[in-house]
């Protein structure tokens, strides 16, 4: 198995935080307060338009696509959430311009991270005030609900995301844990808190699977971990287990992992290692590529899977302000 680098694109002039990805498009969220948009059909890698619009006084730390639709949420350290949008909410590559749709105001600190739902009714935001909010979206994007402040992270909550399956929310926190919520008698309880990590948890993935459900994280503890769902509960917290540590690649801080929907995990971090692990068939993890300074000298803020033309394609932003492609061949 081997990990190639396509392609290196230099798209901010300070630190790049987040990416995401739909329809061949890629979104980009920076220090410098700007937001790119990058073709990546037929590996073109061009940058198709530039959010910026003065719209964010502070950096864009999270971007996030509504599934099924251009909707893109950005969250800032202004304390804000943009949403922005086209005309034509499906067609991401044509020449209409992305318009900003909605300010979303509530938090009262840096918002971290932003993530939608598998339906896209639902939309997760997390910020330095320990606080999780989950809002509820129009189908336009336009108007916005506070359905729950959920508020049971003692730290700073640095990141959300979603099963892709189901309306299951897990929160990442500088508190050392991961905090899953799902929806009980039209109000979102804590599930689950996943407790072992020996630092700040900077990140969470979930398997592409319900059946068991599974979650990657990584931490300040230089350590990758997978926990799994064992059972529910009817009086209390669900039954979840940490299943595996992964093999020690990194040195210091893991930043980011991403779980691709063919079982691959990769992971990176501040000493700039980028490294793909695969389970076999016996259930043990094991290294299949890796790259060692995968940003040169830069600390790597985000990993993330996506396919090109049926190609396994890895995309690693850093600081520096650069997205590398990555293609890798399994």
């Amino acid at each position: 198995m081997s990990l190639t680098l396509l392609k290196s694109l230099l798209l901010h002039k300070d630190k790049l935080w987040s990416i995401d990805c739909a329809k061949g498009l890629a979104a980009t969220a920076s220090s410098d307060r700007k937001i790119k948009l990058v073709n990546l059909r037929n590996l073109d890698f061009k940058e198709v338009e530039e959010l910026d619009d003065n719209t964010h006084k502070k950096s864009v730390r999270s971007v996030a696509f509504r599934p099924h639709s251009s909707i893109l949420a950005a969250g800032s350290f202004d304390s804000t959430i943009s949403i922005w949008g086209r005309e034509d909410s499906n067609d991401l590559q044509d020449s209409q311009e992305t318009e900003l749709l909605a300010i979303i105001e509530g938090h009262e600190n840096e918002v971290k991270s932003v993530a939608w739902s598998p339906s896209g009714e639902f939309l997760a935001s997390c910020s330095r005030d320990k606080s999780v909010w989950i809002w509820e979206a129009d189908e336009l994007g336009e108007e916005f609900e506070c359905l729950s402040v959920l508020q049971e992270h003692s730290q700073d909550v640095k990141h959300v995301t979603w099963h892709p399956q189901i309306n299951l929310l897990a929160s990442s926190s500088y508190d050392d844990t991961v905090r899953l919520w799902k929806e009980e008698e039209d109000d979102w309880e804590c599930a689950a808190v996943l407790t072992g990590h020996e630092g700040t948890v900077w990140c969470s993935d979930f398997e592409n699977s319900d059946a068991p459900l599974r979650i990657v994280t990584c931490s300040d503890d230089s350590t990758v971990r997978v926990w799994k769902h064992v059972e529910d509960s009817e009086d209390g917290e669900d039954v979840w287990v940490q299943e595996s540590i992964l093999p020690q690649m990194h040195t210091r801080a893991v930043y980011s992992v991403s779980w691709s929907p063919d079982g691959y995990i990769a992971s990176t971090g501040s000493d700039g290692v980028l490294a793909i692990y695969k389970e076999s068939e016996q259930g043990k993890w094991e290294v299949v590529a890796q790259h060692s300074e995968a940003h040169r000298v830069f600390e790597v803020n985000v990993v993330k899977w996506t396919k090109i033309n049926g190609e396994h394609i890895l995309l690693s932003g850093a600081d520096d302000g650069s997205v590398n492609v990555w293609k890798f061949s399994a």
